[in-house]
């Protein structure tokens, strides 16, 4: 048996969606909270679990990340293990880069892929410029 991450939910400030759904109009200056679970089953393990968004170009494109340490303990029987990062939206220059979907990847960073990389394409909408709609003229009188 080959224990494979299960993303669960990507939330922003407390909105949550199930994985695969999309995260719509995240801004610069919040988080991405990216929550996954995993089967482990073995000796006491330390690793980080990392989280990307970024495009899938010929390799994946990391345009921002998070990571954090997480430990699994000794065991003969397997075991689930929530893990959940933050990952910090921050401002960037737009090019190449446009406004617009970005996808998604997981990851253990020592174990090397050996626990997989799960991968969401295109579920996370950031705006990173302004954008303006139905500008005109209302009206006009004499003051």
């Amino acid at each position: 048996m080959n224990p494979q991450f299960l993303l669960n939910r990507l939330e922003l400030e407390g909105l949550g969606v199930p994985a695969g759904q999309k995260l719509y109009g995240v801004m610069p200056g919040v988080s991405v909270r990216v929550s996954a679970s995993i089967d482990y089953r073995g000796p006491y393990w330390a690793d980080y679990f990392y989280a990307a968004i970024g495009n899938r170009l010929v390799y994946f494109d990391e345009i921002w990340k998070g990571r954090v340490e997480v430990y699994f303990d000794a065991s003969a029987d397997w075991v689930t293990y929530p893990l959940t990062v933050d990952t910090p939206i921050t401002p960037i220059g737009l090019a190449p880069w446009t406004p617009g979907w970005f996808d998604l990847y997981v990851k253990l960073d020592v174990a090397e892929g050996k626990a997989g990389m799960p991968e969401l394409p295109n579920v996370i909408e950031v705006i990173l410029e302004a954008e303006f709609l139905n500008f005109s003229i209302v009206s006009y009188d004499i003051v």
